[in-house]
């Protein structure tokens, strides 16, 4: 008898910790990593055979599909034989994260065999798409470094509440700004490196305020992909003393403007709009809301921002280079910036590979990595190494405040 009590009180505990650790269907908060200012998450795909796969998949309120890499499709037995370029394949099986199954139904896959710099720059395996992200409640707490993901209703809102709009398809949210006066409209996309708006419109806005400072060249997390938009090296970019949200003021924060989004193609703004509920003038990207914790209720329309870490307004003390992937994995300069009208660094032209930053040997490393590495406080020195015709060369470059 006394036995059996034991085995019994023995198997009651061991289903109470089974039942405590068991993943909670309605939320599931993970840990993100930054790569170049984009969140990337640990998750887990089923293949066609019913195994499961570990990926990375970079979090993305900006695209409504879902894309994965040549490699993930292969490993997860997906059909690559036709001849086609980014193949529209069956979603998945299965994805989760955290133990928590995520709801894909009705979103459209492809598998990206190009771009190559699309998975090479964070070395991801896919994308989390804002057609998923639509069906929760989600936080995106970046002073803490974790996403949330729960069933609609379930959260208990805080912060100050912006009022958004979310197109019902594509699930892409956008909130209304003031910037110098101007009444505008951005989508948010924290799968961007920064925040980016039609060159037309930032010309506008800085007509009229032409003190704020202002540089030409996208630099750090502004260099966004080096192949994407066009003419990185040539962008504006200027410092906006404050950028109002509704009720959430912004102070010190920068944008680039963007001509158009191809040669002889619709502006940034008119482009992205084909999947906003509303026109948009760009849209804004986590170097504007990485201080904050902030929640969205896409089913009420609704952000909620919660001020957090200070915001970082010296983003832009780095060397002055315009980088770019290339397909062996290492990097291209295409662009110097200018520091009081000649180039901020000498001895270094575009086409020239950036080989090492310093101790950092920058071939197969995240664009993320080696843009870090540019970084520092204004007068620090970095060692950089690079390659011209094929032949080795040594510089001392300094870090300068550009903006």
């Amino acid at each position: 008898m006394k036995g059996s009590f034991y085995w019994l009180l023995s198997a009651f505990v061991c289903t109470f910790i089974l039942i405590s650790c068991r993943p909670n269907n309605k939320s599931v908060t993970v840990p993100f990593t930054l790569d170049h200012n984009r969140m990337l998450i640990e998750a887990e795909l089923q293949g066609n055979d019913g195994s499961w796969h570990k990926a990375k998949l970079w979090v993305d309120t900006g695209n409504p599909k879902f894309y994965m890499s040549e490699s993930l499709a292969r490993s997860l037995g997906i059909d690559l034989t036709n001849d086609v370029v980014n193949p529209d394949v069956p979603t998945p099986a299965g994805i989760r994260i955290g133990g928590m199954q995520l709801n894909f139904e009705g979103v459209k896959s492809k598998v990206m065999l190009e771009p190559f710099w699309l998975f090479s720059t964070m070395h991801n395996d896919g994308n989390l798409p804002s057609t998923v992200l639509k069906k929760y409640d989600v936080v995106f707490d970046y002073p803490k470094k974790e996403l949330t993901l729960a069933e609609p209703g379930s959260i208990e809102h805080t912060g100050i509440c912006v009022d958004a709009a979310v197109n019902s398809e594509t699930g892409i949210i956008q909130i209304d700004a003031v910037i110098g006066g101007d009444n505008l409209s951005f989508a948010l996309d924290n799968g961007a490196a920064y925040s980016f708006i039609s060159g037309e419109v930032l010309d506008r806005i800085y007509n009229k305020n032409s003190d704020w400072p202002r540089i030409t060249g996208a630099l750090g997390c502004a260099n966004m992909w080096g192949w994407w938009p066009p003419q990185e090296e040539s962008a504006p970019v200027v410092r906006i003393p404050e950028m109002m949200w509704g009720p959430v003021r912004i102070a010190g924060a920068a944008i680039v403007g963007v001509p158009y989004v191809a040669p002889g193609g619709p502006s940034l703004g008119d482009w992205y709009s084909q999947k906003t509920a509303r026109h948009v003038d760009g849209f804004l990207g986590p170097n504007v809301f990485k201080a904050f914790r902030i929640e969205i209720d896409y089913s009420n329309n609704a952000i909620y921002f919660e001020k957090g870490d200070e915001f970082d307004s010296h983003d832009m003390d780095i060397v002055g280079l315009t980088l770019r992937p290339i397909a062996d994995g290492s990097y291209q300069v295409i662009g110097i910036a200018e520091k009081d009208g000649k180039p901020a660094v000498e001895s270094i032209e575009p086409g020239d590979i950036l080989l090492q930053v310093g101790d950092l040997k920058t071939t197969g490393e995240t664009m993320g990595t080696v843009v870090d590495a540019l970084r520092g406080k204004p007068g620090d020195i970095c060692t950089l190494i690079l390659k011209r015709d094929e032949k080795q060369f040594t510089i001392q470059a300094t870090v300068e405040r550009f903006l």
